[in-house]
């Protein structure tokens, strides 16, 4: 997956774990993640462990991972190929990067409920403010896991759906990071901090 590809999915899918912040923290599941952008499919991991969240994408390079950990309030981007990660803090103002139904959000409305992968499902439509324009994103709540299981940008032409969800306790090994790899610099992204 070009890195472009990797940033803007992780920008799209770390969120929606905290549209419901409260609900969703006990939430505990693995799924398939089906990402359409324009017209590529990329499936992908999900690892969700009491509002820890990990993902797991693969491109042309190798694999890379993103652990969030909302009670360390980190981010860690793991890049195994070259036994590397960058952390980055985690803040619930990041531009972009919650689809959680912000607090700046221009609208938000439940507009009905529909089944999702086996999940009931509230169906809510949001409108948020991106750069000069407006984004338009419906999401669907799964009442049962207390997170969203999808979500459409329509302008964006942008979507995430989780399918084959597996719920249950999930690995701690999942949300750490691995021993022995190096810390990179965020401000020079690449060049490694000693």
């Amino acid at each position: 997956m070009p890195r472009n590809l990797a940033w803007k999915c992780f920008f799209y899918l770390l969120p929606l774990l905290f549209i419901f912040s409260g609900v969703a923290a006990a939430a505990q599941f693995s799924a398939l993640m089906m990402i359409k952008d324009a017209n590529k499919l990329l499936p992908a991991k999900i690892y969700v462990q009491e509002g820890k969240l990990r993902q797991e994408f693969s491109d042309a390079e190798g694999q890379t991972v993103t652990i969030v950990r909302p009670d360390l309030k980190v981010v860690w981007f793991i890049f195994p190929w070259e036994r590397a990660y960058l952390e980055m803090p985690l803040k619930m103002k990041l531009p972009g990067q919650f689809i959680q139904i912000p607090p700046d959000a221009l609208s938000k409305r439940l507009v009905g409920q529909e089944t999702v992968n086996g999940y009931e499902a509230e169906k809510y439509e949001v409108t948020l403010r991106r750069g000069k324009g407006l984004e338009k994103q419906t999401i669907w709540l799964a009442t049962k896991l207390g997170t969203p299981v999808k979500m459409i940008s329509k302008e964006g032409n942008f979507s995430i759906e989780y399918k084959n969800i597996k719920e249950g306790v999930q690995a701690e090994r999942y949300f750490s990071l691995p021993p022995g790899y190096k810390k990179l610099d965020p401000a020079g992204f690449g060049h490694r901090v000693r």
